[in-house]
């Protein structure tokens, strides 16, 4: 049950982590430049973190199946 506990509360650290550039302004700059693009959306700063965010659910997932077989093992050994 610790394990657990921990796996979770990593897993809350790493999405805190990873909104916390989100979260990082309480109230947005005045606009002082007009960002032309894609009909009216969302501007793209060139920031892009799906990747890292892929990567950390790939290992969270890792993580908990080597668990679940660490859990299975042990309780089949005893």
């Amino acid at each position: 049950m610790k394990r657990m506990a921990a796996v979770v509360a990593g897993a809350m650290a790493l999405v805190t982590t990873l909104a916390g550039s989100a979260l990082a302004y309480s109230t947005a700059p005045p606009a002082t430049t007009v960002v032309k693009g894609n009909g009216g959306g969302t501007a793209f700063t060139g920031g892009n973190v799906s990747t890292a965010a892929i990567v950390a659910v790939a290992l969270l997932v890792i993580g908990l199946g080597a668990l679940f077989m660490a859990r299975r093992r042990s309780a089949s050994q005893a």
